[in-house]
């Protein structure tokens, strides 16, 4: 597959990308695409065939929504998997992608409960477990099955490669509301941070999922909320650090680093969202202030 960025004529080498500038594309006769910044890389390949020419060590975070394996159509049979193929799988990409993290790095990985307890295990055999979160859906109540409780979350395992591992509290604080402040305040918490700024987010991420009339949403199955994929960035990639996404989709982790000023390179095998990435990112880099510190109110 092409890259996003290759150039008709002169298409880059495997290792780097190339953004053509709108006007040069014009000229040459080609179709100009939405322009996103030098420091985004889209491209179009599989990240376990080409994972090798990602430098290790050289990656601050990993944010990682790999296909479920429960049978969602990705345009490809990228999702037709299920048991120990499911997981013999996960272990190899995962085999390829710590080795990118420096020491301070970090990875989030979305995760079924099907599957949750193995990966779990597997990654701690391997790196420093920080937290199980859990992502509230949010899903109305509306039947469903008779045999069992409802499923209405996803897990998020957090890791780290080292207990010195980067983490930024302050950008992802949640205020107070006015009475909840005027409540907490006492002489002995006066200028404390944690009042002044907010308290820290708990481990149960209540965001409703992208429904079908919801203004973020693109054509894609399983598109994850902008506010959790940018609180992880606030949090665990350092300003001007660099995320890894060997899963991008429709680009959110890379929208999320649009806006807050991180680098980013993103693997994403079909095309079609491939194109809806470049899109989104591009609109991103525009609205985007100078310097965006914006902290995800989950």
């Amino acid at each position: 597959m092409r890259d996003e960025f290759d150039e008709p004529e002169m298409p880059a080498p495997v290792s780097e990308v190339v953004s053509i500038p709108a006007a040069e594309q014009v000229a040459a006769g080609a179709l100009a695409l939405p322009a996103v910044p030098d420091t985004i890389r889209l491209l179009n390949r599989d990240f376990l065939t080409d994972a090798a020419n990602l430098p290790d060590a050289s990656i601050d975070l990993i944010v990682a929504d790999p296909p479920y394996g429960l049978g969602k159509d990705y345009g490809n049979d990228s999702d037709m998997r299920s048991g120990e193929d499911f997981l013999s799988w996960t272990y190899a990409w995962l085999d390829l992608a710590i080795p990118k993290l420096k020491p301070s790095g970090s990875l989030y990985v979305f995760c079924t409960w099907q599957y949750a307890p193995e990966i779990f295990v597997y990654l701690k055999s391997k790196m420093t477990m920080i937290n199980e979160i859990v992502w509230d859906r949010r899903v109305p109540s509306m039947g469903g099955t008779t045999r069992r409780f409802t499923s209405v979350h996803d897990n998020i395992g957090f890791f780290a490669v080292s207990k010195d591992y980067y983490f930024d509290l302050d950008p992802v604080r949640i205020p107070y509301d006015a009475v909840t402040k005027k409540a907490r305040s006492r002489k002995l918490f006066e200028g404390s941070k944690w009042l002044e700024l907010g308290y820290n987010p708990k481990d149960v991420w209540s965001v409703s999922r992208l429904h079908r009339q919801h203004a973020e949403r693109v054509d894609h199955p399983t598109q994850k909320p902008l506010e959790i994929v940018e609180r992880m960035v606030l949090a665990s990639c350092p300003p001007g650090g660099r995320v890894l996404d060997p899963f991008m989709g429709s680009g959110t982790t890379a929208v999320a680093c649009a806006r807050q000023k991180r680098e980013f390179v993103g693997y994403e095998i079909n095309e079609s969202y491939c194109a809806i990435a470049r899109e989104r990112v591009s609109l991103a880099a525009e609205a985007a202030p100078a310097s965006a510190t914006v902290a995800a109110g989950v």
